[in-house]
């Protein structure tokens, strides 16, 4: 069901799309974390979010403010919330995995640590979430309209739709500062999980009907 007040991404979209999230999420603290170098940020993480967004247009629904593409949300529905092997292959993840190999940074994580990084996140997801539930799996607003009011309006519109459906929305942040602002858009904090070995905090929130 298409969100009349925002702009439904296609794929004619994606190569910007693609761009607002390499932008949006650059200082990301998970993203640093797997790419520590910030060229080679620039360079590889498009991979990654062509990859994620590629499935949100088969599995969900991925949305920006307009058809400008100031910000990108990505929504899964109940039953898509989570990617198996031959889906995360379908949407491209082989080549994302190269691009993970070909950094030079001596700082880089192996593959396998990553994975662990990952898996660790979902697991969280998993044990948190056991009913059916949407799952806003990213949202990124672009630098030059952060702070402007984008983040609620692609969210709000998506929030009321489900409300009326009966299921709750789950989201994680690695970010402490998103935390205050999807509390302000009715999200309840039920899970703060510093990831083992790491400097990275997991944030997970819960909007219920």
């Amino acid at each position: 069901m298409k969100i009349k007040e925002l702009h439904l991404i296609q794929k004619k979209d994606i190569e910007k799309a693609v761009a607002v999230l390499t932008r949006a999420f650059h200082e990301d603290p998970l993203i640093r974390l797997i790419y520590p170098d910030s060229e080679e940020r620039k360079r590889y993480t498009p991979i990654l979010w062509k990859f994620l967004t590629k499935d949100g247009l088969k599995y969900g629904e991925v949305y920006s403010p307009t058809k400008k593409i100031e910000g990108v949300a990505k929504w899964l529905p109940p039953g898509k919330e989570h990617m198996g092997i031959w889906r995360t292959i379908k949407s491209g993840g082989l080549k994302m995995g190269v691009a993970l190999t070909r950094q030079n940074d001596k700082r880089k994580l192996s593959p396998r640590r990553i994975e662990e990084i990952t898996n660790k996140i979902t697991q969280i997801h998993k044990e948190l979430m056991k009913e059916p539930h949407w799952y806003l799996a990213n949202i990124g607003v672009d630098t030059e309209f952060q702070g402007k009011g984008y983040g609620s309006k692609l969210i709000k519109p998506m929030l009321e739709r489900i409300e009326k459906t009966g299921y709750p929305v789950f989201l994680e942040t690695n970010f402490e500062g998103n935390v205050g602002l999807y509390e302000h858009l009715g999200f309840d904090l039920i899970d703060e999980t510093k990831i083992p070995e790491t400097e990275i905090v997991n944030w997970a929130m819960i909007k219920k009907p």
